[in-house]
């Protein structure tokens, strides 16, 4: 796999298993060539040789063009291919085919890396047809020794495809835990930076904050606290949409990301999750702070527009929420509301004013 990294970015098209597969033809190709040479091949087995490389050279190149499934079985088509040349020298030379069997492994190594270990199966008939046509004679001990290799060509696909398969998973965990807050189960700050680093104009930032959260921890103790934070994150997880996001930004911040959605449209889930939350019966509220990412605002300036609404959202009064309609370096205008340029106040504290916009003039 350290050999991939070497391997030119056009040469690894397909991914890494059609990259192994090019490198594997090539190398057996140039281990056949180079050992025919040594080992003196005439002059017709060469020339069998040197077609076969071209036809090896060939399919290498034609495999640059075919666009490969990421995890198919589309790639055995390299083993197969090395398989099918190996029998095809032992079919067209005279006394130097069976110093090549040590290759045959390598097409199992392929397949133990980049497939189940069931794919190893597909592989036993073309490899002990290769065996048969590169040993010199077929005898007792010849099928004997060709049935021992056969198992420990099958078990040492199958042990490379467990162990690669746990290292996946390993891989996956250690990667979700690195990016998941482990009181909340959220994404945390680096899985934050990264979310919003995809992020596309349209979409909306949310940041909430849970209000007066040092009253909890400083009359109920930190356990208490925690415990809030713990049913909030739930809480999140469970109301939101499926292709929208939630990270804990830090202490008891948590910042939204919704997909296509219009600020009125998140104010409306805000008020449904505060619905929800309230049912959880901790006495703790929140506020909010919602920006759009456009153009002009990308992804950073939107979470900071949000972080400045939040903060009007707090002066107000908390538990309510406040839009950012305009960006940072907006100046103000003449008549513009006191809370200052680019922020609307969505609060929802009334009932019969559900739904309709109010404007604070003090903050």
């Amino acid at each position: 796999m350290r050999l991939l990294a070497h391997v030119p970015a056009w040469a690894r098209a397909g991914g890494s298993a059609a990259a192994a597969g090019r490198v594997l033809l090539l190398f057996g190709g140039a281990v056949v060539i180079l050992g025919a040479l040594c080992l003196g091949v005439d002059g017709r087995g060469l020339a069998v040789l040197a077609g076969m490389s071209g036809a090896m050279l060939g399919l290498v190149g034609l495999s640059l063009r075919i666009r490969w499934q990421r995890d198919g079985w589309g790639t055995l088509a390299f083993p197969l291919a090395l398989l099918l040349a190996l029998c095809t020298v032992g079919l067209t030379t005279t006394g130097i085919a069976s110093a090549f069997v040590g290759l045959i492994p390598l097409c199992f190594v392929h397949a133990g890396l980049f497939h189940p270990g069931r794919a190893a199966l597909a592989l036993l008939p073309a490899a002990c047809g290769a065996y048969v046509a590169m040993a010199s004679t077929l005898n007792g001990n010849a099928v004997v020794r060709l049935v021992v290799y056969a198992v420990t060509w099958w078990g040492t696909a199958q042990v490379i495809a467990l162990a690669t398969a746990y290292q996946r998973d390993v891989r996956r965990r250690l990667r979700t835990d690195a990016r998941t807050d482990v009181l909340t189960s959220l994404g945390n700050r680096r899985d934050l930076d990264e979310r919003l680093a995809r992020a596309v104009p349209g979409d909306c930032v949310v940041i909430a904050d849970l209000d007066h959260f040092k009253r909890v921890n400083d009359s109920r103790g930190h356990a208490a606290g925690d415990l809030v934070l713990e049913r909030f994150g739930h809480v999140l997880d469970e109301h939101l949409r499926r292709r929208d996001y939630a990270a804990r930004y830090g202490g008891e911040e948590f910042v939204l990301i919704l997909p296509r959605t219009e600020p009125v449209q998140a104010v409306n889930m805000l008020r449904a999750l505060r619905a929800e939350w309230a049912e959880e019966g901790t006495g703790v509220t929140f506020s909010a702070g919602i920006a759009v990412i456009t153009d002009s605002a990308p992804a950073g300036s939107a979470l900071a527009a949000a972080d400045i609404a939040l903060y009007r959202a707090k002066q107000a009064g908390r538990d309510r929420f406040r839009i950012a309609t305009e960006g940072l370096s907006a100046s103000r205008r003449p008549g513009a509301d006191a809370d200052g340029p680019g922020v609307r106040d969505h609060s929802s504290d009334r009932p019969d004013l559900e739904g309709r916009r109010d404007q604070h003039a003090s903050c």
